[in-house]
């Protein structure tokens, strides 16, 4: 970055890449931080960062300001969009994965009646007399 970059940056010109802006909203989701820039009327550049990710680029001087905001409380920010919060913590942090014991119980009866009769026809089917195909009989 040379002198007059940095001096565009510092007088709040310039854009930041979603990556930039985590590194100064430390306290915000990262998946959050479109809605969080939207909720608080950070400009973004129609055209998007050079990157793969596609996203937005976001104007410096109103991500410093909402920066500001966030440190007094001001900002619109949701408690789920918070890197602190404990919503957030609990969504990083999953516990193991609850697994459902099987069992035979109630709920499954109707579908055990269902299956019983579905095979009872099958096996009737099989074992009755066949008389397809061996001659057409007209009753007068």
């Amino acid at each position: 970055m040379g002198a007059a970059d940095e001096q565009g940056l510092e007088n709040g010109q310039g854009w930041l890449t979603k990556a930039e802006v985590h590194e100064i909203w430390p306290q915000i989701r990262p998946s959050s931080i479109r809605a969080v820039a939207r909720a608080n009327n950070v400009r973004t550049s129609a055209v998007p960062s050079l990157d793969l990710t596609r996203e937005p680029t976001y104007r410096a001087a109103d991500v410093r300001d909402v920066a500001a905001r966030i440190a007094r409380g001001e900002a619109e920010v949701e408690p789920w969009q918070r890197a602190d919060s404990d919503a957030a913590r609990a969504d990083v942090e999953p516990g193991p994965p609850v697994r459902q014991p099987v069992s035979w119980g109630p709920e499954n009866v109707p579908g055990l009646i269902l299956l019983v009769l579905i095979v009872a026809l099958f096996l009737w089917g099989l074992t009755s007399p066949d008389n397809h195909g061996t001659g057409t009989v007209f009753v007068r």
